[in-house]
């Protein structure tokens, strides 16, 4: 009987050992769960060799494993984790409380009750044991949040109203929700340059550079973040911030005080040029164009090299004019390129034109780490979004990812975190942990 080791890497892709000499990356698309890539890819690798096939299915620190028959037939043994069971699975339904399937933990296997008259104090020892420098008296691990009951949705109000412990469904959004928050706090490489950039005005550029700031901070911690305005001329960051920045705080200052004492802008001294936001992430005001003069690819560069030495990750707010300096420094630079895109024909149009370009001088790699973000407001064609989904995948983009109307950023009014509608924090919450898990896995992509 073969066997197949399969690494879930992502939403949208895993890894496969054991199906030749070399690893299978595998990746779902037209909206197709990776779980029913995965099945799918199991049942014909089953079929080719003509027997069975031990699956093993490695998730978020679970793993999972799968009996898979030429006939198409999945089982499951030993189970640590939910299973999914594909689209094309016939299911049993309950015929009480709810019309899905509830998962339960179960009590493992190891942990079962001694039989009647046995001595509780003795314990079988296994034939060999992994030398170990943890203590058996260490702490129980906490259980997987996939164990934890649901809070949202059908199952959440059935847990409200009867006390019920139902977990959420493992395609639920609750789920995908926990497992981007999980995601956000992965260890990074370094230093990260995160690029918002459409040349298109008015398409929710800064709104979407001031949420993203701050769901990162808010997961991973203060002074993490930093979001800097980078247009040639300053761009509606500081006025879009819930904090506006006082006289100094501003990238011309920054630049000036490391051009005066070079290397001497310590952690204490930084304040007197970023503004704290409530989230505890900080922003950077952008040039204000005093005595004619504009944000070039020096100043740019200059403002990251500082901020490097404090700051995890640096969210580049871009303006419109793709010929200006500091324009082309964000995104060249960017570990991470985010594309807003409303469902208006022109912007879709002048994103794709941008994505074209860069792709010709960056190369296709540059594609490799771009998500484009469809958002939706009065006056969209939602017709556009087929076509243009379509244009952005075909141009080798990452992923699109989607994000619900949110009035406040379209009213232009700073943006307080905490009055955003809560699909508008979900959908952030996503977004964010794509970014981190493109930036954590920089070191695999080729």
């Amino acid at each position: 009987m073969s066997t197949l080791a399969i690494e879930i890497t992502s939403e949208r892709t895993a890894l496969v050992s054991g199906a030749g000499d070399e690893k299978v990356e595998l990746s779902a698309e037209n909206g197709q769960s990776i779980h029913a890539v995965i099945a799918q890819f199991s049942r014909q690798h089953s079929a080719d060799a003509g027997s069975p096939v031990e699956v093993t299915v490695q998730e978020a620190g679970r793993s999972r494993q799968l009996t898979v028959a030429p006939d198409g037939k999945v089982a499951q043994s030993l189970p640590t984790g939910p299973i999914p069971a594909p689209a094309d699975t016939p299911q049993t339904q309950p015929d009480h409380l709810v019309d899905e399937p509830v998962m339960m933990a179960v009590t493992p296997l190891d942990d079962s009750p001694p039989p009647v008259g046995a001595d509780t104090h003795a314990r079988p020892v296994p034939a060999a044991r992994t030398p170990t420098s943890t203590s058996v008296l260490a702490a129980p691990e906490i259980a997987a949040a996939s164990h934890e009951p649901a809070r949202t949705g059908l199952r959440g109000r059935l847990n409200t109203l009867l006390n019920l412990r139902i977990a959420p469904k493992p395609e639920s959004a609750e789920m995908r929700h926990r497992a981007a928050i999980a995601s956000l706090t992965s260890p990074l490489p370094g230093f990260s340059i995160v690029t918002i950039a459409n040349p298109k005005g008015g398409v929710g550029k800064t709104p979407l550079a001031v949420g993203l700031n701050a769901i990162i901070a808010e997961l991973r911690g203060a002074a993490t973040t930093v979001c800097v305005d980078v247009a040639e001329v300053g761009g509606s960051l500081a006025d879009r911030v819930s904090t506006p920045p006082r006289d100094g705080h501003d990238v011309r200052s920054l630049i000036a005080a490391e051009t005066a004492e070079p290397g001497r802008i310590r952690p204490s001294a930084l304040s007197q040029y970023l503004t704290r936001q409530p989230s505890g992430d900080d922003i950077v005001a952008g040039n204000n164009g005093a005595h004619g003069s504009s944000l070039g690819y020096d100043d740019a560069h200059a403002t990251a090299q500082i901020l490097s030495q404090h700051r995890e990750i640096l969210i580049a707010d871009t303006g419109n004019n793709r010929l200006a300096g500091s324009w082309h420094w964000a995104t060249t630079h960017a570990d991470v390129l985010l594309v807003p895109v409303p469902l208006r024909r022109d912007a879709a149009a002048a994103a794709h034109r941008m994505l074209l370009d860069l792709a010709a001088t960056a190369g296709p790699t540059m594609m490799a780490r771009t998500i484009v973000v469809i958002t939706d407001g009065p006056g969209d064609a939602p017709m556009v979004e087929i076509d243009a989904v379509e244009a952005f995948l075909d141009a080798g983009v990452h992923s699109v990812a989607r994000m619900p109307f949110e009035p406040l950023f379209a009213s232009g009014e700073r943006i307080s975190p905490s009055k955003l509608r809560r699909s508008t924090t979900e959908s952030l919450t996503v977004v964010a942990s794509t970014v981190i898990d493109l930036i954590a896995h920089a070191a695999d992509r080729p």
